[in-house]
């Protein structure tokens, strides 16, 4: 009776973090996809009045992508440890686990899911990057009307500009990530029943 309590209890937990993983990644979908739309319909000398906004979004789209690697990660752990025949030490790997297939498959789309949202966080940080620097570099222009005793202010207009489409196009990329990621992680939702 204790051992299949015991059961109960991991598999309880482990269903739990899968459905939240996918929870926030369903979120970050919808941030970077909100927050590509804003910008998509912006000119860009009009992103540097949003300029704050965008990365309060960027931080919030960081916080659900960490949220759901913790996420992923819990899940692996709860398995390895509620698939392990001895208390004392969980199992190596997802590919210790042969006698639930279930179980197995969503730890499989799991692991893809952590490898994707990995390369998605440099992505996320990327974009950051380049929308503050397009920023800052837009304030420098505005600050000197354009172009200002020393005339550098076209070359920073044009670099601006330059920084902006190089944030834009990596956030393109980044929510056909998202798309993969969220594949993922829904189909071990589903499948984690």
């Amino acid at each position: 009776m204790e051992e299949m309590e015991l059961e109960l209890t991991w598999k309880a937990l482990f269903q739990r973090r899968v459905i939240m993983a996918d929870a926030h990644c369903q979120a970050l979908h919808g941030l970077l996809g909100g927050l590509l739309e804003v910008l998509n319909e912006m000119g860009w000398h009009e992103t540097a009045a949003v300029a704050e906004e965008t990365r309060r979004e960027l931080e919030a789209a960081s916080t659900a992508l960490g949220l759901a690697i913790a996420n992923m990660g819990a899940a692996l752990h709860l398995a390895l440890w509620g698939k392990s025949r001895r208390e004392c030490a969980p199992l190596r790997s997802v590919d210790d686990i042969d006698d639930d297939p279930q179980v197995w498959l969503v730890l499989l789309r799991l692991r893809e899911a952590t490898e994707i949202a990995m390369l998605l966080h440099d992505r996320v940080e990327t974009i950051r990057v380049h929308m503050d620097a397009a920023d800052v570099l837009a304030a420098e222009v505005e600050g000197d009307g354009g172009g200002g005793d020393n005339g550098d202010g076209p070359w920073r207009h044009g670099l601006s500009i330059s920084e902006n489409i190089n944030g834009h196009m990596e956030l393109g990329e980044a929510l056909d990530l998202v798309m993969i990621l969220v594949s993922l992680t829904s189909a071990a939702r589903e499948e984690v029943f």
